[in-house]
């Protein structure tokens, strides 16, 4: 096997909701994300970090119009690598998740399925971690980001 350089988990996603704790619980119970930070204010969730088994994490508080950073909930589209999407396919499923896209092998060579979340937000997942970059110094080197999330 070709070990390959890709790209690493830097860019973390933050959604806003209105129902920021039912989302942060879609995301673990249907997902798989694990809740590494949580702190709230009230009923409002202020900050949170949902850790990607495979690498990245995204982050979630609740929706506030007064913000600076104030967007509109649900308008998203993430993409979430996975290396086993048939066994992610099967948790969604089993959580009567909202599937946009079946199961599906793509002419690109991933295998790939897409869910809504009860934001409206739009996951897709897949084996697809974008192509890799060039080696430094022809070297070909893997970087692996399970379980250093």
């Amino acid at each position: 096997m070709e070990n390959r350089h890709y790209p690493p988990a830097g860019v973390w996603a933050g959604l806003q909701s209105r129902d920021a704790r039912g989302l942060i619980t879609f995301l673990s119970d249907a997902l798989g994300f694990t809740v590494h930070a949580l702190y709230g204010e009230g009923g409002a969730v202020v900050h949170s970090e949902l850790l990607w088994p495979e690498g990245g994490l995204v982050m979630v508080s609740s929706w506030n119009g007064d913000s600076p950073w104030a967007r509109e909930p649900g308008s998203a589209q993430l993409n979430v690598y996975t290396h086993d999407p048939d066994t992610l396919f099967r948790l969604v499923s089993a959580a009567d998740a909202d599937i946009i896209q079946e199961l599906t092998d793509t002419d690109y060579g991933a295998r790939s399925f897409g869910v809504r979340d009860p934001d409206g937000n739009l996951w897709a997942s897949s084996t697809y971690r974008g192509q890799p970059l060039p080696a430094p110094d022809d070297e070909l080197q893997d970087v692996n980001f399970e379980g250093h999330a």
